[in-house]
């Protein structure tokens, strides 16, 4: 009997102390790996990450309320109460010390754990193979004159999408199915789309509207991956032109794509086979004010000739995005920017928020692809499987 109590003793020791290792092992696994991403790529994200992401993502969306929502909202306050309770319980305590350094190790492992969790769920996939690998996309350094190119043909092919979409009383943009049923069809772009790019196969889910939208969006955030719950959140109280987009972008963190530049090009190439066209505009509008910043950045004169051929259709529905997040700026969305630039330094991505930029690289890239295959000579709406 004494020999048991030592060997629980020494377990009760070990715990003390080994509290770090789940996430060291995370971290040094995503660091190591960074340097193998093939094999990042079929042992993770093709198989690990499916296997534990799946069946979460399908029971979390089975909640028609963001989880992620309830957490902060619901967590918040039920931690402060625990933490009373926990003070109250301290004062009582003889050894005050010992009882406080147990709850130090118990939040130390869930700690630790909760990033091991994060790195199965999210972040290995930082490593994995760049998409303009493994579908196979022809990124290189490009003119003036084909950035331009392609910026007229997504301005072209925006505006008749835009001809095709319903208005509201003052002439902007609205979603034809609403809000809550356009987030729950937002999958079924991925499903068609993965005919052709099996890469994004995945069982459907549903993006999550966060009801406090109006206050997250002082934050600048469109949208937000859980990684946790594998759930994407969307803000809704945006101008709707943008949900679609920002759906897409979010349901690709959950198929295991973890870089944001590459997420934006799968938002634009899913929009293009959903059977809605409000996401096939969502998505070419996004697409085309991205190319269009990174032409005006090389070439004032191309630009100004082709933001020229902006309808007016487009035209109410960016007003409406300016006014809209206007009355956000501030303090708060600056240091929303600091801590997202900070994170994705800290996730391989060295140039931070602004890898969002090289977007443009893949869906120009895309462009030469479709372009080469006789793809573009129609509206878009042949593009997606008949």
């Amino acid at each position: 009997m004494p020999r048991f109590k030592n060997e629980r003793y020494s377990k009760r020791q070990l715990s003390w102390y080994l509290w770090p290792l789940p996430a060291l092992a995370a971290f040094a696994a995503q660091r190591l790996l960074a340097a193998r991403p093939d094999l990042v790529e079929t042992v993770h994200s093709q198989r690990l990450f499916r296997a534990l992401a799946g069946p979460l993502s399908t029971v979390t969306s089975l909640v028609p309320f963001s989880l992620t929502e309830a957490a902060v909202v619901l967590g918040v306050p039920l931690l402060l109460v625990l933490l009373v309770i926990w003070l109250i319980r301290l004062f009582r305590q003889r050894r005050k010390g010992l009882f406080a350094a147990r709850l130090l190790r118990a939040v130390a492992w869930t700690l630790s754990v909760a990033y091991l969790a994060f790195m199965l769920l999210h972040g290995l996939n930082y490593a994995r193979l760049p998409v303009a690998q493994s579908f196979q996309l022809p990124v290189r350094e490009r003119a003036a004159e084909d950035l331009a190119q392609a910026a007229e043909w997504l301005v072209g092919q925006a505006n008749t999408l835009r001809e095709q979409t319903e208005e509201d009383e003052t002439g902007v943009f609205r979603l034809s199915l609403g809000i809550g049923e356009t987030l729950k069809t937002a999958s079924s772009a991925y499903a068609a789309a993965s005919a052709d790019f099996p890469l994004l196969a995945g069982g459907p889910l549903r993006p999550k509207g966060v009801l406090l939208s109006h206050y997250w969006s002082y934050t600048g955030i469109a949208g937000l991956y859980m990684p946790l719950l594998v759930e994407s959140n969307v803000n809704i109280d945006v101008p709707e032109h943008s949900i679609p987009e920002t759906a897409l972008h979010e349901i690709a963190h959950t198929r295991g794509f973890a870089r944001e530049d590459e997420a934006g090009f799968l938002a634009f190439l899913t929009g293009l086979y959903s059977d809605n066209p409000d996401f096939a505009y969502s998505a070419l509008l996004g697409a085309a004010l991205r190319t269009l910043n990174a032409l005006a950045g090389v070439d004032m004169d191309r630009y100004q000739t082709v933001a020229a051929k902006l309808g007016d259709g487009i035209r109410r529905d960016l007003d409406a995005s300016a006014r809209y997040w206007k009355q956000f700026e501030g303090p708060v969305q600056e240091v929303s920017t600091q801590v997202n630039d900070a994170y994705l330094q800290a996730n391989l991505q060295d140039d931070g928020v602004r890898s969002y930029g090289r977007m443009v690289d893949l869906v120009l890239a895309w462009y030469e692809q479709q372009q080469a295959a006789g793809m573009l000579s129609g509206a878009i709406r042949v593009l997606a499987p008949q």
